[in-house]
């Protein structure tokens, strides 16, 4: 199998269709990094029409199918990859995900995105088991933040100029726009929080 190169996106032209399915439809592709408790999983997922990586992950219980696929354990990160030509992800094992090519929302009046509501920011820190992900949370203007809940639909939510930490080796780390985490998986959230005492 040819070894590619993840350090750059890949281009659209490299995947016409799911490998897995008949369809001749066009697909869009969104590239993302999943992280379980115990591998790190770069694959491209393939929608029929253009789409947040939030709410592919929130339409459906399915699991999450990737293809042209790169995993690596979190323990003993120097061991070469292994790679797959496709994979299904069960989303219950899913803890984070962090888009690596996302595709542009719908553009509605005024050149904003069709499901544009005003939002304020709030910087929170959510604990999962061997993880502490520090990013914004958007509410709407008028929520309350010490009443709002990250875990009202034990989905997955959106933490906007964030950074994950893996907690058993904190230089493992990863920042980015935008990193989805599972709030199912979650144990607690909290206004942000710091390991630099630890």
């Amino acid at each position: 199998m040819a070894q590619l190169d993840f350090s750059q996106p890949l281009p659209a032209a490299a995947f016409q269709e799911a490998p897995w399915t008949e369809s001749a439809s066009p697909r869009y592709l969104l590239r993302l990094e999943v992280v379980t408790d115990t591998r790190r999983i770069v694959g491209v997922a393939h929608h029929a029409t253009t789409v947040r990586p939030v709410d592919m992950l929130n339409w459906t219980d399915e699991a999450l199918a990737l293809a042209e696929i790169e995993v690596r354990f979190l323990e003993g990160q120097g061991r070469a990859p292994d790679r797959w030509p496709q994979a299904h992800v069960s989303k219950q094992a899913i803890l984070l995900v962090i888009p690596q090519e996302v595709a542009p929302p719908a553009p509605g009046a005024n050149g904003r995105a069709l499901e544009y509501v005003e939002k304020r920011r709030w910087r929170v820190s959510v604990l999962l088991s061997r993880f502490v992900v520090t990013g914004h949370f958007h509410l709407s203007a008028a929520a309350d933040p010490a009443n709002a809940s990250l875990f009202w639909n034990a989905g997955f939510v959106p933490l906007t100029d964030a950074e994950a930490i893996y907690v058993p080796d904190p230089a493992t780390t990863w920042k980015a726009p935008v990193i989805i985490v599972n709030s199912a998986r979650a144990e607690a959230y909290c206004p942000a929080a710091s390991l630099a005492d630890e």
